[in-house]
């Protein structure tokens, strides 16, 4: 994986030592806490110095893109670009900058492709006025509910299609409706469903998640779009 070569034992201190706490946590598959932890890290740096650690910047990015977020491991990477004075340093990560912006437009127009998709299927139009700039969402709402739907998607395998469909409704239904309210567009929504799948799928014993990510993905479309043009 890029940017997860053993750290030089040359860097010291708390985000090092987060840094290599995340390593071994993302060895053991628990790549959302490993995320956290950098991110903490990367936020105690910044405010001791205006440049970004190349070291901590290559190490986000490559969970990033593990977990599916990858339009974060444009931005970050693109933040480590603009905080650096030495062109050197600033053209580190362009080879890998310039893959990450190819696989998120790709991704998002797979994305778009399919939302339009299922909008013509449920002949629900889109509602005119709703933000698309994902920028402008308050990233803890998302956040919350990335969270909450991986806590329904990483149960042990072998849990009874009612059962699984039931908990999925009990989240999905009035999380979608304040999301709506909200004006969060669907699209934010939809890549915060992918990101949960992905995690869940990283954890011992998780089993085949394919089925439910599906699942889960029309409920999340039927539950927005319902009532949205009333």
């Amino acid at each position: 994986m890029p940017g997860y070569r053993a750290l030089s034992s040359s860097f010291v201190g708390s985000a090092a030592d987060s840094a290599r706490e995340a390593e071994s946590l993302r060895r053991d598959g628990d790549s959302v806490t490993a995320i956290t932890l950098l991110e903490e890290a990367l936020a105690a740096s910044e405010r001791t110095a205006p440049q970004l650690p190349g070291w901590l910047c290559g190490r986000l990015a490559a969970l990033y893109r593990t977990v599916g977020r990858y339009d974060d491991e444009v931005a970050l990477l693109e933040r480590y670009r603009e905080s650096q004075t030495s062109e050197e340093a600033r053209s580190r990560y362009d080879a890998r900058l310039s893959k990450a912006r190819t696989i998120a437009e790709r991704k998002r127009r797979s994305d778009s492709g399919a939302l339009l998709s299922v909008r013509k299927v449920l002949g629900t139009p889109r509602r005119r006025g709703t933000p698309v700039n994902s920028a402008a969402i308050q990233p803890a709402a998302t956040n919350h509910f990335q969270h909450l739907c991986r806590q329904v998607l990483a149960v042990p395998a072998g849990e009874p299609e009612a059962e699984f469909e039931a908990r999925l409704d009990a989240m999905m239904i009035p999380q979608c409706a304040a999301a709506r309210a909200a004006g969060v567009p669907v699209e934010q929504l939809v890549q915060s469903l992918k990101a949960a799948a992905r995690e869940a799928a990283l954890l011992p014993g998780s089993g085949e998640r394919d089925g439910r990510y599906s699942t889960a993905l029309l409920r999340l479309l039927a539950a927005y779009f319902e009532d949205a043009d009333r």
